[in-house]
């Protein structure tokens, strides 16, 4: 018998797992999730999937979706928080495009936070140095830093001096030795570190992991230094760790939710089991976990 690779058939196989960690494949289901979401008690971050154009014309293109997003947000979520990743508004063709992009998106935007995702190494330096500079004019800026990059302790300095809202994740690009940890133990400790740090100074600092050993320490942290829940996030995944998002928001503390959308969903799912293999097992875990009714954190 002969396997069908194509993407066609991948897609077909795909989707009933994808479905679950997406928010649709287009705008208006996804502020439909939006909306259940803010029912609930969370908040959301959406992101268009999709990245790495080449060409201006789909530069602009992506550029103008958003400006569509932010335009019809309002009535499902005035505090929505948007995540954008360069390389999908041009940074890989032109950086004069890319900022233009940018700039149309953040003059639009006044009400929402437009939060730079975080990409692979080659794309670092170019992210960091937008940020900073664009934030000198704009408020509404964000970014997402990486913990396992050894570079970090030093973003998180510089944008806490710029007053930039920090989205502190793991990293879940696989990264060489010379410029990132690679044990989960030392991730981990770099993760408590930069986020302790965030907690104290950070301008409203989402905390993202599902990571519940990350989580107990945090929490336990927050509590003995009495920080009011109002000054910061935890963040999870659309789909990842109900369980722990619900356990999280009924603490009384400000939960949000990544709530990726798009007709690009196949390569964002495939990154998210290709990047690690850990994360192939993760996903098992945590499908196991909520089965079963799995709650922890105390």
């Amino acid at each position: 018998m002969r396997l069908d690779f194509s993407q066609e058939n991948s897609m077909h196989l795909l989707y009933p797992f994808a479905r679950r960690f997406i928010a649709g494949e287009d705008m208006p289901s996804a502020l439909q999730s939006v909306r259940k979401l803010k029912e609930q008690g969370y908040e959301s971050t959406i992101d268009i999937l999709g990245e790495a154009v080449n060409l201006p014309e789909e530069a602009c293109l992506a550029r103008d979706e958003y400006l569509y997003l932010i335009q019809n947000a309002d009535p499902f979520d005035p505090s929505l928080d948007i995540s954008i990743k360069l390389t999908q508004v041009g940074l890989d063709i032109d950086r004069n495009l890319c900022r233009d992009n940018l700039l149309k998106i953040l003059n639009a935007s006044e009400k929402h936070t437009i939060r730079f995702d975080m990409e692979g190494s080659a794309h670092t330096d170019e992210i960091i140095t937008m940020c900073l500079e664009l934030s000198k004019e704009h408020s509404n800026l964000g970014i997402a830093l990486q913990a396992m990059l050894y570079r970090t302790e030093t973003d998180v300095e510089a944008m806490m001096a710029n007053k930039v809202s920090v989205r502190l994740c793991k990293g879940a690009y696989k990264e060489p030795k010379s410029i990132a940890f690679q044990s989960m133990d030392e991730i981990r400790e770099r993760f408590i570190t930069l986020a302790e740090r965030l907690l104290i100074e950070g301008r409203l600092p989402s905390i993202a992991t599902h990571d519940e050993f990350i989580l107990k320490r945090l929490l336990e942290f927050i509590e003995s230094r009495k920080i009011s829940p109002g000054t910061f996030y935890f963040e999870m995944l659309y789909g990842m760790r109900r369980d722990l998002q619900d356990i999280l928001l009924k603490k009384g503390y400000r939960v949000r939710i990544y709530t990726p959308y798009g007709k690009s969903w196949l390569p964002y799912t495939l990154r998210r089991l290709a990047e690690k293999k850990e994360n192939i097992i993760f996903v098992l875990k945590n499908l196991i976990r909520e089965t079963l009714g799995a709650q922890k954190i105390h």
